[in-house]
């Protein structure tokens, strides 16, 4: 009996050697985009995680700020306090704090706001720039072995564009009468006939965003068009219709690009620059420049059902391994593990 214990211990301290020990920063809210690539590393077995970093609880302070459930607050191994400016960190204030004989092989960063004060010493630094159309990462290519860019009509030379993604524990197509079935036309055939709204765009309201729906509402278009659900409550929203609207901010190719097919949704989104690297107009998606093209896209497929549904397969097909865990694959493999 002794031995076995003794063999089992051995063999559990053996394989938590071999395991890739990855620190992580970053802002802690409750919805980040740390959130799905912190989801996908913790999916693997071979990832040994810690996390840290700022922590605010349940709180965004995102506009005028607000406040998700609960259950999605969910702090850091290592919390750091949250000052009004979180800016930079400190690597020797943290590694005081790391198990002792912890080292990470990774130090990763995936930075909509915060990195280091100076380049961490011990294992390779990489950043993730979440929000390259808005933040300045001209500081964190200087201390970076690895810099990941999540926009590519955003990306200096040396960047590796890493895209954003879809996760499939959260971003997918909720058919329960045909489980294990493959074909996604049949799913959505299922699909539709419990889908009880014509589109749905949840994301922050911005001004071309709150015209845009008002615009499809003077047209009995039915829109759900909310922004503080996350994760569970934004996945059945998404569920409950059959086309995604999708206008990103500032020409970037953003999450819900991503996401809305993975929903099974036929998309209209607005025209921008890296989306033929992924998905194609007309095929995949209604494209748009314009309010009045964005009002005739939504009203078309809303008059074209069967157009609407073929699209929607057609995305969906078209966006399937575009994955967070896809993107902590290439992280990894570009950091030689």
């Amino acid at each position: 009996m002794l031995e076995t214990q003794l063999s089992q211990r051995t063999f559990s301290s053996y394989n938590q050697m071999l395991k890739i020990k990855i620190l992580l920063l970053s802002i802690h809210y409750p919805l980040a985009m740390k959130s799905y690539f912190e989801r996908a590393f913790r999916r693997r077995d071979d990832i040994d995680l810690i996390s840290t970093g700022p922590f605010t609880g349940s709180h965004i302070p995102w506009g005028s700020g607000m406040n998700l459930l609960e259950k999605y607050n969910k702090p850091p191994e290592l919390p750091l306090p949250f000052p009004p400016n979180v800016g930079r960190v400190s690597y020797d204030f943290v590694k005081a704090q790391l198990p002792k004989d912890w080292t990470p092989d990774i130090v990763l960063c995936i930075d909509a706001g915060i990195n280091w004060t100076s380049k961490p010493q011990g294992g390779i630094v990489a950043t993730v720039a979440t929000d390259p159309h808005c933040l300045n990462y001209d500081h964190q290519r200087t201390i970076s072995d690895k810099f990941f860019n999540m926009q590519l009509c955003y990306s200096q030379r040396g960047d590796i564009y890493l895209p954003y993604a879809y996760d499939p524990t959260i971003h997918y197509l909720m058919v329960h009468t045909l489980e294990g079935e493959d074909d996604i036309s049949q799913k959505l055939g299922v699909a539709n006939i419990f889908r009880d709204t014509d589109a749905v765009l949840i994301g922050m309201p911005y001004e071309n965003r709150v015209k845009w729906v008002e615009a499809l509402r003077k047209h009995s278009v039915s829109v759900i068009f909310e922004n503080s659900p996350v994760f569970d409550e934004y996945r059945e929203l998404a569920n409950r219709a059959r086309i995604g609207l999708n206008w990103s901010s500032m020409n970037d190719l953003n999450a819900r690009f991503f996401e809305t097919p993975a929903f099974g949704l036929a998309p209209v989104m607005n025209r921008v620059p890296d989306a033929h690297l992924f998905l194609d107009e007309g095929v995949d998606y209604v494209g748009f420049d314009t309010l009045d093209e964005a009002i005739e896209g939504v009203l078309y497929l809303k008059n074209n059902p069967d157009k609407a549904k073929e699209m929607a397969a057609s995305a969906y097909n078209h966006i399937q391994g575009q994955t967070y865990d896809a993107r902590i694959e290439q992280i990894l493999r570009e950091c030689g593990f």
